[in-house]
């Protein structure tokens, strides 16, 4: 697991494979109840996530690669199809279901709020975090931002689909997804950002679909301190 954030506010970060019951291609800690996984190894996979970062309940969107973005200010609501989710909420992690694909944490501690976002290429180019920020919101000079780890642009291929304006970030037929979301970033005028150095393509400690194609899912996290 990597820990991004751990203090009075806020606990944030990232799992990985390890720690899990999930068998075969799954192996680990596959957090994913779509993907073909007995359930309940899924199930257990996050009530172990769940008692490892000390939330008192973890969120899970129906992810859908969209530009959706929902809030959740009470445990009874029903949260739509989304691909981004926000909350006040104390001790409720929320969480971002990826493989390649880039989670990402936002921060908040003048709301105080934390947001999660699943922005895969369709997510980027619909500029989802830009919508989640707005919806927010929040004052992007007060926010903290973090890019976990993902398919970087020398592995990410595309071929010759065109992104429109995003061609700007296509390096021949591959995609540099954190090039396009450090702009998206800076032009928001987020001072506060980091992206993680770690391509889920390349390492295999993390799911990678594009790698593997049958293969379970890893998570960012984050949830309000009490």
């Amino acid at each position: 697991m990597l820990v991004c954030t751990d203090d009075d506010f806020a606990f944030a970060g990232f799992s990985s494979k390890f720690g899990g019951v999930s068998k075969g291609k799954f192996a680990g800690l596959n957090l994913a109840t779509h993907v073909g996984d007995e359930l309940g190894n899924v199930e257990q996979n996050r009530e172990i996530l769940r008692q490892k970062i000390g939330a008192k309940k973890l969120i899970f969107m129906e992810q859908i690669h969209s530009d959706v973005v929902s809030e959740i200010s009470n445990l009874d609501a029903k949260i739509p199809p989304c691909d981004a989710l926000i909350t006040g909420l104390k001790g409720v992690a929320i969480c971002v279901m990826v493989a390649d694909c880039s989670p990402i944490l936002v921060l908040d501690r003048a709301s105080p709020k934390v947001a999660v976002i699943h922005a895969g290429r369709a997510g980027v180019i619909s500029k989802i975090l830009s919508k989640t920020i707005r919806k927010m919101g929040s004052n992007p000079a007060n926010l903290e931002v973090i890019i976990g780890p993902n398919i970087k642009g020398n592995c990410y291929e595309i071929g010759d689909l065109d992104l429109g304006a995003f061609n700007a970030f296509k390096n021949g037929a591959k995609f540099d997804m954190d090039a396009a979301l450090k702009n998206e970033l800076e032009s928001l005028g987020v001072a506060s950002y980091k992206f993680s150095q770690i391509c889920t393509h390349c390492d295999e400690r993390f799911y990678s679909y594009r790698r593997d194609a049958i293969t379970g899912r890893f998570c960012g996290f984050a949830y309000l301190r009490d």
